[in-house]
């Protein structure tokens, strides 16, 4: 039974919403989608967008969930959790898999597929899920879902609601999923060997733009429009590069024609720019002269320093902005150079003098420590980083520092995870580096997220089950980064035909 909640309404929200893309209103197969975080973050992601079109267009009657403020409730009709036989959750960071697991637990929804098997549960809704970590590794998936698509979504969803409305019973609805190749089905893919392969769209398509436009977003009314997947980078530590590979790009007249399309459907004061690297879009610049003369501004997620020209930057600070973000990583030119970024301090500093000299009053700087092969010394470098930029430039500088996680499919997936107690004391040495200077400041880090990231991240089968049937206390938090296996979670996947470029390695508590 789901729990007792008190009466509460979307209706608010709804109000704000404006669509840019015209949809059926309904279908008829009843379908929760659910995003791991609060409205604002959830609607701001374009995943979301484009999987609730598809399943639309493709005649679900699809309706949205968020963890908060209204948790069990949909947006759209204000419709109960329970009322919905389909549970598909939009998974892009693996810290979401707990998130997704709670929140079907606190709503009555058995989280754990082994004992929704067993027969004990009755009424059953049949759980899956897609999004980013399906690229990485959709083991971690395995204890909570009944299904996973792979991959890109949108490609798949056609054939999803075929399977799932000729289904008959639970049995064959999980048999008819596991003969698609971008589908995983672990009840059946759990033992033996397989060939599954992640779904890779076609971006030329006209999946581009967000479904709809809201001021309740982290982005405000941004209309999200989609320039390139994958990254054409080498950086060891990211997953773009291999997991979300080829690198495949929009071409300008379609991304004009998305963008001159929701303007006439929709009101929207400037443009969210999804993509990897905005700079290494090569019709950037014209882009941003389109935007301009139809009196839109525009955002960037963030900004990597080699590539900001003088108009991207007039783009962003001119339109109302006034802070930058860019992620050096390091403070030490010798070990971002080993990241696979290459530029030097000073160029840092120069972006950061163009963005003050423009308007800008604060800039945010992304850091990560626990690198590979890092002293101590290039540690204090993220410091002195920071307090030349705020020196030279005046603006206000928030550090943030992140521990590296090595994840399946990087190039540094066999690199060694510092662990916590190295961690901890990694980051008193940058906290004290930072110590008694004016107009900077350290963004404080959980190590406990990262030691968790590292073990969702390398879940097999067996630590999936651990979290989908347990809740995290003290205790069980040790015992699952205790339990991670990074060679035997590369099997796993070489088992499925998801081969990962590090299997190598056990966990480190």
């Amino acid at each position: 039974m789901a729990i007792s909640v008190d009466w509460a309404s979307w209706s608010e929200y709804r109000e704000l919403e404006r669509q840019t893309v015209k949809l059926p209103a309904g279908g008829d197969m009843p379908c929760a989608i659910f995003f791991p975080a609060d409205y604002s973050v959830g609607m701001a992601n374009l995943g979301l967008h484009y999987i609730y079109r598809a399943l639309r267009e493709n005649g679900a009657a699809s309706e949205r969930f968020f963890l908060s403020p209204i948790p069990y409730r949909s947006v759209e009709r204000d419709t109960l959790l329970e009322r919905f036989p389909l549970i598909l959750g939009s998974i892009s960071y693996e810290s979401d898999i707990l998130g997704f697991a709670g929140w079907l637990r606190h709503g009555g929804v058995e989280p754990s597929r082994r004992r929704r098997e067993s027969g004990s549960v009755t009424q059953a809704p049949l759980i899956g899920a897609g999004g980013a970590v399906t690229y990485i590794n959709p083991i971690s998936l395995s204890g909570v879902c009944d299904f996973v698509v792979l991959g890109d979504g949108v490609g798949t969803a056609a054939d999803l609601v075929r399977i799932l409305r000729r289904g008959s019973d639970r049995a064959g609805t999980l048999s008819a999923l596991a003969e698609h190749g971008a589908v995983y089905v672990p009840s059946i893919h759990g033992s033996g060997r397989h060939s599954l392969l992640p779904a890779k769209r076609d971006v030329s398509s006209d999946y581009g733009r967000g479904v709809w436009t809201t001021p309740r977003t982290v982005f405000g009314d941004a209309l999200l429009l989609e320039l390139q997947r994958g990254c054409v980078r080498g950086c060891g530590f990211c997953t773009l590069p291999s997991c979300f590979a080829p690198v495949r790009v929009r071409s300008l007249c379609r991304v004009k024609r998305d963008f001159e399309e929701a303007m006439k459907a929709s009101e929207f004061s400037r443009v969210g720019f999804v993509t990897p690297e905005a700079g290494d879009y090569k019709n950037l610049e014209e882009l941003l002269d389109f935007v301009s003369s139809c009196g839109k501004g525009v955002s960037f997620a963030s900004l990597r320093a080699d590539s900001i020209t003088e108009k991207m930057m007039k783009a962003l600070v001119g339109g109302g902005r006034h802070s930058v973000t860019i992620a050096p990583e390091t403070g030490s030119e010798e070990l971002r150079r080993k990241t696979g970024k290459g530029f030097p301090n000073s160029l840092v500093i120069d972006v950061l003098k163009m963005a003050s000299d423009m308007g800008a009053r604060k800039a945010k700087l992304y850091f990560m420590f626990g690198l590979p092969q890092e002293t101590d010394e290039q540690l204090a470098e993220i410091s002195e980083l920071c307090v030349r930029a705020r020196s030279e430039t005046g603006l206000q500088i928030t550090a943030a520092a992140s521990p590296f996680v090595p994840k399946p499919g990087t190039s540094w997936a066999k690199e060694e995870f510092a662990g916590e107690k190295n961690l901890k004391r990694k980051h008193t040495l940058i906290s004290r580096s930072f110590g008694g200077y004016s107009g900077v400041r350290l963004q404080p880090a959980s190590i406990k997220e990262a030691c968790i990231e590292y073990a969702v991240s390398w879940a097999g089968a067996h630590v999936s089950e651990f979290i989908a049937e347990e809740t995290l206390t003290g205790a069980s938090y040790k015992k699952l980064v205790c339990m991670t296996d990074r060679s035997s979670t590369g099997h796993e996947l070489d088992m499925l035909g998801l081969r990962q470029a590090g299997t190598a390695g056990k966990g480190a508590p």
